[in-house]
């Protein structure tokens, strides 16, 4: 697969920095039953600790794609991967609920600052420059994180303690954001490059981009609610052990590192598609109903069905960002920022909503109703355009 870079290494550095990236935004979820006697919480307090950090990740979207556009995009990828890598190390030492609210908050921040800026560098190192697979080939390593951090990092917190744990991924990241100084070539000189006001507005009006990024928030509920909830789910529910749950939850990012890659090569080769996001939404709205039946095979289904769904709508959204932009080469960045942001400040309510039902009317209800509220967002993925590509 790499063979399909001009730059392999630099390829594979950025591939490595997303594996690990993804071990630090799903490790803490999933290690969170062992943090609750410490911190003093249960589902509520996952639930706003989670919107913490979807907060700090949907509210930098912006500010990272004007930064990548004015200062190039490695130098905000190595900028992010130290912000958020720090932050995780720090959370191992925190104390209090509000404190590592306040590091998951910035965790949010640095990965916002990832994403976007990586995506135009990884599509720019293709031969040919197809946006679908290299978006696809991230979300593959998304997704090959996520397993590590979700499985492994139980097994690690279970023997070694949650503290050592996330100190662990914290430090990895710090390793993987050198690594990507020394691999990825450096930005083109760009001097002080203003961010005009007008390609600016272009991309933050242009209604194509807003429906592409709602449709995303729609699409994240059931990815958000089975990777941060799924694991307490199946220990409180389900009383499975914290392995078994932990497994269970992985499904979500297992099914789609294939989906991933697949849908990557779909983008670049068919026209339609709306009607395939479309699809997804109504996967994803499926798999959280599977949910709401109380048993393993259930959750199975919904985890692994969530995954599948979200492989593909994650990829199509993010390549279909790059190719409906209008404002320019260099605006590339923010346009994917731009969707990203919309879809991951949406997702700061989903953890809220899913804490409270599950508190208030047990977890069936808070399965059930969530993929209710995937179905609204159909909608603005009926309005797009039917082809994404440029």
């Amino acid at each position: 697969m790499l063979s399909s870079f001009r730059n392999p290494r630099a390829a594979g550095s950025l591939i490595v920095a997303r594996v690990v990236y993804a071990v630090n935004w799903v490790n803490f979820a999933a290690v969170f039953y062992l943090m609750e006697p410490d911190l003093h919480t249960g589902v509520s307090g996952l639930g706003v600790l989670t919107s913490a950090f979807y907060l700090g990740l949907g509210l930098m979207q912006i500010p990272g794609g004007i930064l990548a556009a004015r200062w190039g995009a490695k130098r905000v990828v190595v900028t992010g991967i130290f912000i958020y890598s720090l932050s995780a190390l720090g959370t191992a030492f925190a104390t209090s609920t509000a404190e590592v609210a306040a590091l998951r908050f910035l965790v949010g921040w640095g990965m916002a600052f990832v994403f976007a800026p990586a995506v135009i560098i990884i599509a720019g190192l293709i031969r040919g420059e197809k946006s679908g697979l290299g978006v696809g080939l991230l979300n593959s390593a998304f997704d090959v994180g996520g397993i590590l951090g979700i499985t492994g990092w139980v097994v690690i917190a279970t023997v070694a303690g949650w503290r050592p744990s996330l100190a662990l991924s914290g430090g990895l990241g710090i390793l993987t954001g050198i690594l990507v100084l020394a691999l990825v070539p450096g930005d083109e000189a760009r001097g002080a490059l203003p961010v005009l006001k007008e390609p600016l507005l272009r991309v933050l009006l242009d209604k194509q981009l807003v429906y592409l990024g709602l449709g995303a928030v729609g699409l994240g509920i059931a990815n958000i609610d089975i990777m941060g909830f799924m694991t307490l789910y199946g220990v409180k529910a389900l009383g499975l052990s914290g392995v078994l749950a932990s497994v269970l939850t992985s499904l979500v990012t297992i099914v789609p590192i294939f989906t991933a890659l697949l849908s990557g090569r779909a983008f670049d080769l068919i026209s339609r598609h709306k009607w395939i996001m479309f699809a997804s939404l109504l996967g994803s709205a499926a798999a959280l109903a599977l949910g709401s039946y109380p048993s393993l095979y259930a959750a199975a289904a919904c985890a692994a069905l969530g995954g599948a769904v979200s492989g593909i709508g994650y990829t199509f959204a993010f390549a279909g960002a790059r190719e409906l932009n209008r404002a320019g080469k260099e605006y590339e960045s923010l346009a994917v920022a731009w969707v990203n942001s919309i879809s991951l400040t949406g997702s700061f309510a989903p953890p809220l909503l899913f804490s409270f039902l599950a508190g208030s009317y047990g977890y069936q209800a808070a399965w059930f109703w969530s993929g209710v509220a995937t179905l609204a967002f159909v909608v603005p993925i009926l309005l797009t355009v039917e082809s994404w590509r440029r």
